[in-house]
């Protein structure tokens, strides 16, 4: 049977030691899991909380608890490897779905100028009428 988990089980596993930890490993040994690019991201979140070596790990719970697709997988790799690079976790999830869809972003976030996907500003011309 396969099943989708969220945070909470991830947590559960990356902790040394949890109450729900000994659970997510025979749930891990008798199911299929799958889960989502937003627990990765709840975990992204999170993980200054819970002092871990997150680049290693997340290739790692990947494999363990996978996502559905391949994009979903690409777009946690990417995540990750922006917040690595300084983006914000959320920042850091838009620029990998623009990345890994192939499409352009419109923001005025300049944290875009420096990823993958081109930044179109959504800020309006220095010499345009509509400021």
């Amino acid at each position: 049977m396969t099943t989708f988990v969220e945070t909470d089980f991830l947590i559960a596993l990356v902790k040394d030691s949890d109450w729900l930890k000994q659970r997510a490993e025979d749930v891990l040994a008798s199911e299929n899991v799958v889960t989502s690019p937003f627990a990765y991201l709840e975990l992204l979140l999170i993980r200054e909380r819970h002092e871990y070596e997150y680049v290693r790990l997340f290739a790692n719970m990947l494999e363990l608890v996978p996502v559905k697709t391949d994009a979903e997988r690409q777009i946690v790799l990417k995540a990750v490897h922006y917040d690595e690079e300084g983006m914000t976790p959320f920042d850091s999830f838009h620029a990998a779905t623009a990345e890994t869809h192939g499409l352009p972003i419109r923001s005025s976030d300049l944290a875009y100028e420096d990823a993958d996907p081109e930044r179109l500003p959504l800020e309006p011309d220095s010499d345009s009428d509509d400021e």
